[in-house]
């Protein structure tokens, strides 16, 4: 081995080593940051939810009874407003520490939990404005803020004290060998500490020991402690702030998509129907015909027969190209036989317009590949017929569990689904799939059409 390739491989391995010591380092911070976090939340959210918890419990107990004189109603109305406040402020201290990775574009299309992270919770369409104002009364919503608010106050309580006791405590243990002497060393002081009332020799040095070493475990079990305590509040919270929120919004999904499948599906049909009429049925009766001619004039003119044979035959091999092109578009045997990432190689091969593929894709699940394939052959045939572009670029991958697919030609702009070019039924065909299209096409250009779909719907 050579001096060069000695030296080039220890500077690889120390490169390799900075490389972790910097991950540690960053790993570390963020534990830091993530467990402070989680400290000062618990630490104000008892004053908080106390202030709340108070106020509600008692428009809710003089509120019940009245209600026989209807007195009653305004407290409990304003009990339902106040827990509103408090679950809103919830709702988005969840989302700022779970974090929400899901593409915007996607919850745009079905996320109904999104409607309550503001104040104004979703009423029934068409009923009048006093009905509307009346609502809390009725949601069944309002009563879950209400009941997290009464019912989770322990569990503030008993965080604030333990989260409390945790960041006092460790300051102090830590600062002992600092702080027992400076008290032994008073004017008049007499210490006696753990020490001294087990009457073990050198009491003092014993406590700093013993405080120190304390601290220093209970500063390692600190992330785990705070951070797990505050997921107890925030799972908590969601089950009785989100969780309804979120099965309406899958129930909302699911309809949308057995409702978008079944309109892509007919129009599929309806499409394969028009293209075997204008196309191969066409050309099947002038075969039939042109076959039926030259039977009649087998016997009397050969020479004109052999040409109308050659003719028909001609028509056969069309016939059989323009089936194969329709059965692409059902299935495409490529993307079968080989995957998606060779299917859009082979589309953007038979595109008059120069496309240049950037396509790295794992396995995935049939209809996701499926969907994917459609967005780009849709897209680089709007490309071919109306974008007048010189280049186009077709980059699909997967991250964050879902399939992402975007298309960019240089053309004219101008792209738009009212418009129609396939584009309105190319979102009828994502929606099916729990997917979102986004298109974004100035005139001028450039065009930029991006689908996003989910690995697991």
């Amino acid at each position: 081995m050579s001096t060069t390739d000695t030296h080039t491989k220890a500077e690889a391995a120390v490169a390799s080593q900075a490389a972790i010591r910097g991950d540690r380092r960053e790993s570390v911070s963020a534990r830091f940051k993530w467990t402070t976090a989680c400290a000062i939340y618990m630490l104000l959210a008892f004053p908080l939810h106390f202030a709340f918890f108070i106020m509600v419990v008692i428009f809710w107990a003089v509120g019940v009874p009245l209600t026989i004189l209807w007195v009653g109603f305004p407290l409990l109305y304003a009990a339902v407003m106040l827990a509103r406040t408090l679950a809103v402020v919830q709702r988005r201290v969840n989302r700022a520490f779970a974090g929400d990775r899901t593409p915007r574009s996607v919850l745009s299309f079905f996320d109904r939990e999104e409607a309550y992270n503001g104040f104004a919770y979703p009423a029934p369409e068409g009923v009048d404005r006093f009905r509307r104002l009346l609502y809390p009364l009725r949601d069944l919503q309002s009563w879950l803020d209400i009941a997290w608010v009464v019912t989770s106050f322990p569990i503030t309580v008993f965080n604030w004290c333990v989260t409390f006791t945790w960041t006092v405590t460790v300051p102090l243990a830590l600062s002992a060998p600092i702080s027992i002497p400076i008290l032994e060393s008073l004017p008049g002081a007499w210490y006696n500490g753990i020490g001294g009332l087990l009457r073990i020799p050198h009491p003092m040095v014993f406590d700093i020991v013993l405080f120190f070493l304390g601290g220093l475990v209970m500063l390692v079990a600190a992330p785990s402690v705070l951070q797990g305590l505050a997921r107890l509040q925030f799972v908590y919270a969601d089950l009785l702030l989100s969780r309804r929120a979120r099965n309406r919004a899958d129930i909302e999904r699911l309809t949308q998509s057995r409702a978008a499948a079944r309109k892509a599906e007919s129009a599929a049909l309806r499409k394969l129907e028009r293209d075997l009429h204008d196309g191969p049925q066409q050309r099947l009766v002038r075969l039939n015909m042109d076959l039926a001619r030259a039977k009649r004039q087998a016997g009397s003119d050969p020479v004109k027969t052999q040409a109308i044979l050659e003719e028909a035959m001609v028509q056969t091999q069309d016939t059989l190209a323009e089936l194969r092109q329709l059965s692409r578009g059902i299935a495409p045997p490529v993307l079968v036989d080989r995957g998606l990432a060779a299917a859009v190689a082979e589309v953007a091969a038979r595109s008059a317009v120069p496309v240049t593929v950037h396509a790295d894709v794992p396995e995935i699940p049939d209809h996701v590949a499926s969907a994917a394939y459609y967005v780009v052959a849709e897209a680089l045939v709007n490309v071919n017929k109306h974008a007048g572009a010189g280049s186009a670029d077709v980059v699909v991958g997967v991250r964050d569990g879902y399939l992402r697919v975007t298309v960019v030609d240089d053309g004219e702009g101008g792209a738009d689904r009212s418009k129609g070019h396939g584009l309105a039924g190319l979102e009828e065909r994502l929606k099916s799939v729990d997917g979102a299209l986004a298109i974004a096409s100035p005139q001028g250009g450039p065009t930029v059409v991006k689908a996003v779909i989910p690995c697991a719907s």
